[in-house]
């Protein structure tokens, strides 16, 4: 009998550690400065931090490249487990549980160098030449003005770092990280100057499929999206990813 129940036990043994050492998390991010494509995988700093927060887990993080269509469509289904860069929307909280935002994402007023004007708000923008990216979304609240403005949309950064330069526009309305990346692979780095108040600050967060079994880790996610923050992992987090992106 002690025989049978010692062979019995090893078999059971061998199923849970197989069951344990085979839960992956299957995860997608859409190419960009956080997350860069390698071969049909995913590399980068929100990468790395998805692996460091799941070591702990005994997961192991895959990644997809996928058309971003095809990935919510995946989240829906389940067969996705997780976006970890990702805007909120009420849409996407039918089928998606977010974590608490790990980073703010600001879209800053950016002027040529010491033709700076004091922004509290979209008013101080009137009777200013302006200037954004052709298809750029701010937010609801920046739409709801932006007829009132006078912007010009243009589809490349480097026209605006021109036009600035050329006194052809007084500021420029753009995603702080992205616009910073372009300025310093052109060149403009020492051409522009930020304004300390954003036009709108978005945050990203991690979601998971509400169908996926990994959302049961959302509580110890967000303990350590708030470690994180608080020891300036987050911040350094940021930095890599902006010195990836030109290569420095």
């Amino acid at each position: 009998m002690k025989k049978i129940f010692f062979h019995v036990s090893i078999i059971l043994f061998c199923i849970n550690s197989f069951v344990s050492a085979g839960e992956t998390l299957k995860v997608f991010a859409p190419p960009s400065i956080w997350a860069q494509k390698q071969g049909e995988t995913l590399t980068g700093p929100i990468i790395d931090l998805v692996e460091d927060i799941f070591v702990e887990f005994n997961v192991k993080v895959t990644t997809k490249v996928l058309p971003w269509a095809r990935a919510i469509e995946q989240m829906k289904s389940g067969e996705l487990d997780m976006i970890p860069v990702i805007f909120y929307t009420d849409e996407r909280s039918r089928f998606m549980e977010f974590t608490i935002p790990y980073v703010e994402v600001p879209t800053a007023v950016f002027v040529p160098p010491g033709k700076s004007f004091p922004f509290y708000g979209f008013e101080d923008l009137k009777g200013r030449r302006g200037l954004m990216m052709q298809g750029d979304s701010i937010s609801p609240e920046f739409e709801a003005v932006e007829s009132k403005l006078n912007i010009s949309k243009v589809t490349k950064y480097e026209q605006i770092f021109n036009m600035l330069d050329n006194n052809r526009a007084d500021y420029a309305v753009a995603a702080k990280y992205g616009f910073l990346i372009h300025a310093k692979k052109l060149g403009y780095e020492h051409k522009i100057e930020l304004l300390p108040k954003p036009i709108a600050s978005r945050g990203l967060h991690f979601a998971f499929s509400k169908k996926s079994s990994f959302k049961k880790y959302l509580p110890a996610i967000n303990k350590k999206i708030k470690q994180f923050k608080a020891d300036g992992s987050m911040e350094k987090m940021v930095k890599k990813a902006i010195q990836m992106a030109v290569g420095k």
